[in-house]
């Protein structure tokens, strides 16, 4: 189009409009769409798998962090919880969790009932223990050393909140269960043998209701249930009566195929 045979007026109106045309095209394509107000939440964004989640408000970790203090049990307290029970299994307690711990060795069975969870504190978006971490682990250690709980196993899990992707909190999990454990055992002498590791990430939040609170971010640790035993086992007085020519079907005799054993029973009446 010609514009030299223009009057100067309408000249200077088209530059306008071919200015504010350009200026229009550029905003529409560096201006973020908009949300559709009937199926997105403004604002909201799904995490990506491998995402790590924004950065916390300092202030807001250090009220935690001293919250957390206060509300971390001691250690008579975590003996009373991770202690087997003295005579069973009362109440008829929920039964054990199959587990298969992402440390690579045989799955276990843990006890929910002989559980607790602690509230731990890690650098952002690391797994390097702060020194208040250091503190809140210090009734830990000296639980798993003292008398009722030596010689037992126990699985220190790691969880999250869904703030994030879940294979980023997945892995992040699994890596603080190991910062914990390593803490124990080199701190405290705690034998490794003695402690399993595995990371839930966000998979089992302690308030499903609230998958972003600050509950879910914690450190659970549970008592690890005994290998199952096929064996019988009959512990029976030495009889001290008359004897008898009654049998006890559980003595092992030349023709057996069992491995039981029992205790003695009566003695026979004929020699």
């Amino acid at each position: 189009m010609r514009t030299h045979n223009l009057p100067r007026a309408a000249r200077a109106r088209l530059g306008r409009s071919g200015l504010l045309l350009a200026v229009g095209l550029a905003l529409a394509l560096v201006a973020p769409a908009r949300a559709n107000p009937l199926t997105e939440v403004p604002g909201a964004r799904a995490a990506q798998p491998d995402e790590a989640p924004p950065p916390r408000d300092p202030a807001a970790e250090r009220a935690e962090a001293e919250e957390a203090r206060a509300a971390n049990p001691g250690a008579t307290a975590i003996i009373r919880s991770l202690a087997p029970f003295a005579d069973g299994n009362p109440g008829a307690p929920a039964r054990p969790l199959a587990v298969s711990p992402d440390d690579g060795g045989p799955a276990v069975r843990v006890v929910p009932a002989r559980s607790i969870d602690l509230t731990v504190f890690f650098a952002y978006d690391s797994a390097r223990l702060t020194p208040e971490a250091r503190i809140q682990l210090e009734p830990l250690g000296e639980a798993l050393r003292a008398e009722p709980l030596a010689g037992h196993g126990f699985l220190i899990a790691g969880h999250t909140d869904a703030a994030g992707g879940r294979a980023y909190n997945r892995r992040l999990s699994l890596a603080r269960a190991r910062a914990v454990k390593a803490h124990l055992v080199e701190t405290y002498g705690i034998a490794p043998e003695r402690l399993r590791v595995h990371g839930w990430g966000p998979a089992r939040p302690k308030d499903p209701d609230a998958p972003l609170s600050r509950v879910n971010r914690r450190v659970e640790v549970s008592l690890i249930a005994p290998a199952r035993s096929g064996a019988l086992r009959f512990v029976l007085p030495v009889a001290d009566g008359p004897c008898s020519d009654l049998a006890d079907p559980r003595l092992r005799t030349d023709l057996d195929l069992d491995d039981f054993r029992a205790a003695p029973t009566q003695r026979p009446c004929a020699e």
